[in-house]
């Protein structure tokens, strides 16, 4: 069973790749901890998406949290093999945010709450 913690490092891979093959030369990583979630912004100055794009990228990230399957998915969040990246992530999260100007870059939130007991 992974950790919380390597849970948030697959996302962050991720959401770091995703910024570098958008070109972006400056990214910004915030994660914020606390008791009861994780929080993380991840900014950029990639390319940035197309309005298609975007509305995309937020139904993939905005799906229902998967608890039953996180252990599974989670394994693959930050493996460079798989393409489906955000729809893993997607399933590993419970909020997101997506902001994105074309040619401007990129700005994703996710929350992460801790597993309810």
């Amino acid at each position: 069973m992974r950790s919380t913690t390597e849970r948030i490092q697959g996302i962050l891979a991720v959401l770091t790749n995703n910024s570098l093959n958008a070109h972006a030369t400056d990214i910004s990583v915030n994660v914020s901890r606390y008791d009861e979630k994780f929080v993380v912004n991840i900014k950029d100055n990639g390319d940035g998406m197309d309005d298609e794009t975007l509305e995309r990228v937020r139904k993939m990230l905005n799906q229902p949290h998967r608890y039953e399957l996180e252990d599974y998915y989670s394994g693959l969040a930050g493996n460079s093999m798989t393409a489906t990246g955000l729809n893993i992530v997607g399933m590993l999260i419970d909020e997101a945010e997506v902001e994105s100007v074309e040619g401007q870059g990129t700005t994703i939130t996710v929350t992460r709450y801790n597993r309810p007991t």
